[in-house]
């Protein structure tokens, strides 16, 4: 116990040492703070784009898929599939308008007292509702495949909460018989203008210095 509790306070010490870099949002929004190992920043995927109000880059990120800072508004969804398609914006767009605006209304809103409970969900949409009862069958089994989308057998090893902020790591497959990979990170649930600021992650494990960067990375953002 004594030796866990040292090796915590040792990669605390570390990460508090590491060089740091601000980024500056040039519209005066908001700034965070980022490891500066991460290398150059710029915009990252759909950046500015629907309700991603601003997506960044990093050049030399340590994560095989993800690790985009991302500014979001309206409907919380949270990249990377982390909690399947229907949760994530980019793969909502292969539901054309209005049944993007239908598909969303009809999903709980994600929020810090349900977040984790709807991480370990392999499902979160039932497509046989009332409300999917005019569309055409080929229309509902795609609710229904897109909500299961990368969320094969989901297994929540950590989910915590702290202040304003949930950071998790899970387990899951991207179809049954696929390997299985984790996605990672932390969301941070604003009010006003914004809905969530968050960095997901994927591939490999990650260690306790990746998840507390990133946290630190995601607790750093602050509005002028």
């Amino acid at each position: 116990m004594a030796r866990s509790l040292v090796l915590t306070a040792t990669v605390a010490a570390l990460l508090q040492q590491a060089p740091t870099t601000v980024y500056r949002d040039p519209a005066n929004r908001f700034t965070f703070s980022y490891p500066s190992a991460y290398g150059s920043i710029g915009p990252g995927t759909d950046d500015a784009f629907q309700d991603r109000v601003a997506v960044f880059r990093f050049s030399s990120f340590p994560a095989r898929f993800g690790g985009e800072p991302a500014l979001t508004k309206g409907f919380p969804l949270i990249d990377l599939q982390a909690l399947g398609g229907l949760y994530d914006s980019l793969t909502l767009s292969v539901f054309p308008e209005p049944l993007r605006t239908r598909v969303v209304s009809q999903l709980p809103r994600l929020t810090l007292a349900n977040f984790c409970a709807a991480l370990a969900e392999p499902r979160h949409l039932d497509p046989t509702i009332a409300a999917f009862a005019s569309l055409r069958p080929q229309e509902r089994e795609a609710i229904g495949g897109t909500d299961m989308m990368r969320n094969d057998s989901p297994h929540v090893i950590e989910c915590r909460t702290k202040g304003d902020m949930i950071t998790f790591d899970k387990e899951r497959g991207f179809a049954p018989g696929w390997p299985v990979q984790h996605v990672y990170g932390t969301v941070r649930f604003l009010t006003g203008s914004y809905s969530t600021f968050q960095l997901i992650a994927g591939g490999f494990a990650p260690d306790r210095a990746t998840l507390q960067a990133i946290e630190n990375l995601v607790a750093s953002f602050q509005l002028p």
